[in-house]
């Protein structure tokens, strides 16, 4: 006679949490969905000047949307630390050669020099801090608080009595702004146009990230009274009714992230670690079972 022995199977620890295979592939995917989600940015967020404005249905590319008169470009006055390119041109018996001297392109009269910002700073007039510069024959020149065509016409006249026919052509050499933060292309940028906007700036840096917060945009700017800050909201387009609309020179442009960005995981680190959890989690549900 054979005799059969029943083994029951072993007791599981109290307290400890089993799942069968279905159960943590559903708890898996809900961490999944759950990183991910945290991480997504709505598409509102990521396009510019679309606060108050909306294209109705029957929109038609030849009618205007809306009118708005932005706000009077002001230009932009001397300061303390500014440099200048000075170049001066005098009648010297043959008109052809005035004329050509006075018409001739930048490139023309600078064949020898270089445009990157060493070169300029070298070759430039420093405005001290008291908004003095010094230039041959007239000594010591008050400059800041003249835009350039206003120190054209000063230098123009202090010149006459030296030079016949001077004529001076002056620019500003350290027309820059520094722009940082969720830009593609942060850094110093130069302007070449006497007029920029905040947005020529923000192409110039290559767009927002799709992390920019286009909500808060953060402008310093130097004034006589010491630096200004304000925070502009670039979803709506109230920004262009004010002075801030267009960049100066030496402004500072930082681009804040939004707060998912500090939610977002790498799709390296997600990775990594879905994976050590699947692996433990697998490892244990062997172990207990």
């Amino acid at each position: 006679m054979f005799g059969f022995c029943a083994t029951s199977p072993t007791p599981k620890p109290l307290g400890v949490l089993y799942m069968s295979g279905l159960d943590f592939k559903i708890v898996l995917m809900a961490i999944v969905l759950g990183t991910l989600c945290q991480s997504c940015i709505g598409h509102k967020h990521l396009v510019t000047l679309n606060g108050n404005e909306s294209v109705p249905d029957d929109y038609r590319a030849v009618k205007p949307m809306y009118n708005a008169k932005v706000f009077d470009f002001k230009p932009y006055k001397i300061s303390p630390y500014d440099q200048l390119m000075i170049k001066i041109n005098a009648f010297d018996g043959s008109t052809e050669d005035y004329l050509s001297r006075e018409f001739a392109t930048e490139k023309d009269n600078n064949q020898n020099l270089n445009y990157d910002p060493a070169s300029l700073y070298f070759n430039s007039y420093s405005v001290d801090a008291s908004g003095y510069i010094s230039l041959p024959m007239l000594g010591k020149v008050k400059v800041t608080g003249q835009t350039i065509p206003e120190l054209k016409e000063t230098l123009d006249t202090a010149y006459n009595p030296y030079l016949k026919f001077a004529s001076t052509h002056i620019k500003l050499a350290n027309r820059h702004f520094t722009i940082f933060g969720e830009v593609n292309k942060p850094g110093v940028h130069y302007l070449y146009n006497d007029r920029n906007t905040l947005l020529d700036a923000i192409s110039l840096a290559g767009d927002f990230t799709d992390f920019g917060n286009r909500k808060k945009v953060k402008l310093i700017r130097q004034t006589e009274d010491g630096a200004e800050t304000v925070y502009l909201n670039l979803n709506r387009s109230d920004f262009m009714y004010t002075e801030f609309y267009y960049v100066l020179p030496n402004d500072v442009i930082y681009i804040e992230p939004t707060k998912a960005k500090s939610k977002n995981i790498s799709a390296t680190s997600v990775g990594i670690i879905l994976s050590a959890i699947s692996v433990g989690a697998i490892i244990l549900n062997v172990i207990l079972n």
